[in-house]
């Protein structure tokens, strides 16, 4: 081997040693700062958040006093609401029903509705109809009006005979019923089969 191959081949060597030095040096390096920065955070961390509970001497440990003068959280109490006694009572519903029954003759050429204080409740051709109308009566005057409407001679079968006679009566009473005593009608209204023309009349009651 020449001389000169000698002193490459050292050189090389000494090159690699080099660079190996230096790889151990930056790992060196690299676990000091994680270490350094590890110490950092879990510093930061108990100086936020003291222990305050730990054994007698222990640095930045808070005194028994101080612990115990830390006031307790306040619970807040929600009274419940007060019924105000002097409150008026409800109003008391009337117990009393008011209805309007149909009897008599059907087919006598007549459509009768009937309206409570300008409502209309419903509409009557013959017998046998009961009309709960207890929703529209107002304590007090009432009115109650009868449109009654001529259908022509092919809705009456009765043409020309005033004794059959469609029936409308406004009965009250404590619930609605077919049976009810003569004392219990408000309001009679009637129309025959030998009338041919409209009528629109008009009754008042009073409700208590």
């Amino acid at each position: 081997m020449s001389q000169s191959g000698g002193v490459a081949q050292a050189a090389k060597k000494k090159g690699q040693e080099l660079v190996k030095a230096l790889l151990d040096l930056l790992i060196l390096a690299l676990l000091l700062a994680g270490a350094g920065f590890g110490g950092y955070f879990w510093g930061l961390h108990e100086r936020l958040a003291p222990i305050q509970e730990v054994p007698p001497g222990t640095a930045n440990a808070l005194q028994p006093s101080a612990v115990a003068a830390t006031p307790a959280p306040v619970k807040t109490v929600t009274e419940p609401t007060k019924t105000n006694a002097s409150a008026a009572p409800p109003a008391k519903v009337s117990k009393t029903k008011y209805w309007i029954t149909s009897s008599g003759e059907e087919y006598i050429g007549y459509s009768i509705t009937a309206k409570i204080n300008g409502n209309a409740v419903d509409s009557f051709f013959g017998p046998g109809k009961n009309v709960d109308i207890t929703r529209y009566v107002t304590p007090g005057d009432n009115s109650l009006t009868f449109e009654a409407k001529a259908l022509g001679e092919q809705y009456n079968k009765h043409d020309g005979d005033a004794s059959s006679v469609l029936t409308l009566q406004l009965v009250k009473g404590p619930h609605v019923q077919e049976d009810f005593k003569p004392s219990d009608v408000l309001v009679t209204y009637k129309r025959n089969a030998a009338e041919k023309e409209d009528f629109n009349d008009s009754e008042h009651f009073t409700a208590k």
